[in-house]
């Protein structure tokens, strides 16, 4: 027999009131596997596998300001500026293979570069108890190893590219240290 309720569905975690997701911080990605896992059936296609993933500030390089003890620092910047992540290869390949791969294993919020959708600011000043210091624009985002590779009729995993990303998941972000 029926309810005169519409709907015994459980309620969304982190849902907004549309039943849209509220967008969240990128955690520590835990949760990726260790390296690549054999599957059933040993695919023999190209697949690029992340290791080791963490949560970390991605600065912009060219909005970030160093000062020695007691100096404030600032940075500014205006509403469309655009900062991009790194790579590192052990041979030359599209990056855009990472970054689908980053946006699969993080879901979908990881990009290769982000624009500010308005115009901010900040400053800090380095504490006494610091020799030196900085403060940068950027967002939070992820670093990660990864591996392209694929199993051969053994099942045998077989690395054919290495290397580091770093890549933001997040837009914008002011940070210091």
């Amino acid at each position: 027999m029926g309810t005169a309720f519409a709907d015994d569905s459980p309620i969304q975690v982190n849902a907004d009131q549309d039943g849209n997701p509220i967008p969240q911080a990128p955690d520590d990605a835990d949760v990726v596997a260790n390296g690549p896992v054999h599957p059933d059936s040993c695919q023999q296609d190209s697949i690029i596998s992340i290791t080791k993933a963490k949560s970390v500030f991605v600065g912009d390089k060219s909005k970030t300001v160093h000062g020695q003890s007691g100096v404030t620092l600032s940075v500014s910047v205006a509403k469309g500026h655009t900062w991009t992540g790194t790579f590192t290869y052990a041979a030359k390949l599209s990056e855009s293979i990472i970054v689908a791969s980053a946006e699969e294993t993080f879901g979908g919020s990881v990009s290769y570069a982000k624009t500010t959708t308005v115009t901010l600011g900040g400053s800090w000043k380095v504490p006494a108890s610091q020799r030196d210091g900085w403060l940068a624009l950027g967002s939070k985002g992820y670093s990660f190893n990864w591996e392209q590779g694929s199993y051969n009729g053994g099942c045998d995993w077989r690395v054919t590219n290495h290397g580091t990303a770093t890549l933001p998941a997040l837009s914008p972000y002011i940070a210091h240290s």
